[in-house]
């Protein structure tokens, strides 16, 4: 991440693309904020600005650190999740929806449709990604790019050993 003076308040054209997120995230628009090199007396949460292009995702993953919101501005998303019992939920969020995703979690969000989205988000629990415990899942649950309408329970599930997050 880029060195920056440490204040409180922010625009997020002020934040810099960082390489590890434009590298789990190729082609987005994501700025990290509000973090511990941004604002100083932070240790526990994150807030972020992120624009996802049509047709594009964000692999399933989970924060050993941190629960995480995110908040639709605009357009249309996809978030998913994993249940303990290793049911594969997604549902449809669309503009003034916010989901809620536990600490340890496996999720996901994507956009399949054909006009960009516009969401902000927050970890609580950790001041950046990396101190999230960001661990990537993508090739042990993989997702398919497709449109939702309401909500989506998958009949495949995922292994319960690795769905437990509480």
């Amino acid at each position: 991440m880029a060195d920056y003076a440490k204040k409180n308040v922010w625009h997020f054209d002020e934040i810099e693309e960082d390489e590890e997120t434009a590298r789990l995230m190729p082609g987005f628009e994501i700025q990290y904020i509000i973090t511990d090199d941004t604002t100083d007396h932070n240790d526990k949460t994150v807030f972020g600005h992120c624009v996802f292009p049509p047709k594009s995702q964000h692999f399933p993953h989970r924060h050993l650190a941190a629960a995480e919101v995110v908040y639709v501005i605009s357009g249309r998303v996809v978030n998913g999740s994993v249940d303990e019992d290793g049911t594969i939920n997604e549902t449809e969020c669309s503009a003034g929806m916010a989901t809620y995703v536990p600490q340890r979690q496996i999720h996901w969000t994507r956009n399949p449709y054909d006009e960009p989205c516009e969401f902000v988000f927050a970890y609580y629990g950790a001041p950046s990604l990396e101190k999230s415990a960001y661990v990537d899942l993508t090739d042990v649950v993989p997702i398919e790019n497709v449109e939702v309408s309401g909500v989506l329970v998958h009949d495949e599930k995922v292994d319960t050993k690795l769905a437990h997050y509480l």
